[in-house]
């Protein structure tokens, strides 16, 4: 049996399409055709549903990827394992993350891939959860780190660690009844403007699932998809904020900004999510780790106790 006649399959189910698929793959349509054709003789049974619209997987033809899918991964990272140096490890790698984790732990992650990894090349980029989801279905990075990421087809998403958040205020407002304490209430918020990311962001529903369930409605002035315009305006006192105060700690330091964690605790995990479309190459792989490493550290400090957790 031909693995390549399961990879064709999986193109035209993640296409939709004969034709787009035969594109992507580089043949005609009627040489696809057939050896989907010779595909469904070998096993017995119709895999495909074909109508005007384009094609998609019958019952069994999606029984049969959720079986085979991975295994063709395994192989494709196999060879390339196999395909790099054996002393070394190289490649590029692009990680996208939120510019919250990117505050506290970039700088740091890109140190220790050069120290331990000089023949990887990492490139960060970073965007709100949304944003990461979007560019890891269309290849733009290789793994990504959101916060409360949606289920989508074709990713999948490994647990790295859970954050609690803090609300986030200029020295100048913060806010009068919690002056001095380390905490405010969820229902606190009400009376006070906020800058957050739009609806289509992990913090965001975080943020309106809290608000539910204090029975209150935020009040969001500002919705904001740019991380440094978001500093700007919790700096100038023209709104608070909502994020780790990992992020913020340089700024609390310089007593800049005050962070107060949010009771009852409303936290975000942070997911690593990588396509089951390409195989996650050993170069990846060593980022994934040091990257788990380096959260592991941060959660073990005692200053950090109460806002990381690692499981």
């Amino acid at each position: 049996m031909d693995l390549k006649r399961f990879e064709f399959l999986c193109r035209i189910a993640d296409y939709g399409s004969f034709s787009k698929a035969a594109s992507v793959i580089g043949m005609t349509q009627p040489s696809l055709g057939r050896q989907i054709r010779k595909l469904e003789n070998e096993c017995g049974i119709v895999l495909l549903y074909r109508n005007g619209r384009g094609a998609s997987l019958t019952p069994e033809g999606a029984a049969l990827l959720e079986r085979v899918r991975p295994l063709l991964n395994e192989i494709d990272s196999a060879i390339a394992d196999l395909q790099s140096d054996h002393h070394a490890v190289r490649g590029t790698v692009s990680l996208g993350m939120t510019p919250a984790l990117s505050r506290i732990v970039g700088f740091g992650l890109l140190t220790a891939v050069r120290k331990n990894y000089p023949r990887v090349a990492l490139n960060i980029v970073t965007g709100y959860s949304g944003y990461l989801l979007e560019w890891l279905t269309t290849g733009r990075i290789d793994v990504g780190v959101l916060d409360n990421a949606r289920r989508a087809d074709h990713l999948i998403f490994d647990h790295l660690a859970q954050l609690r958040l803090s609300l986030v205020s200029a020295k100048s407002t913060e806010p009068a009844g919690s002056r001095g304490g380390k905490t405010v209430r969820v229902s606190a918020l009400r009376n006070l403007p906020l800058v957050l990311p739009t609806r289509n962001h992990g913090l965001r529903r975080t943020m309106d699932l809290a608000a539910v369930n204090a029975g209150i409605r935020l009040n969001i002035p500002f919705e904001i998809d740019a991380h440094d315009l978001v500093r700007e305006i919790v700096l100038a006192g023209q709104a608070h904020t909502i994020m780790s105060a990992l992020a913020v700690r340089a700024e609390v330091e310089e007593e800049r900004l005050t962070v107060k964690l949010l009771t009852p605790a409303v936290t975000t995990h942070l997911l690593c999510g990588t396509s089951s479309n390409r195989p996650v190459t050993t170069a990846a792989r060593v980022v994934i780790k040091l990257l788990q490493d380096m959260l592991c550290e941060l959660a073990q400090q005692p200053a950090n106790g109460n806002q990381l957790t690692v499981t």
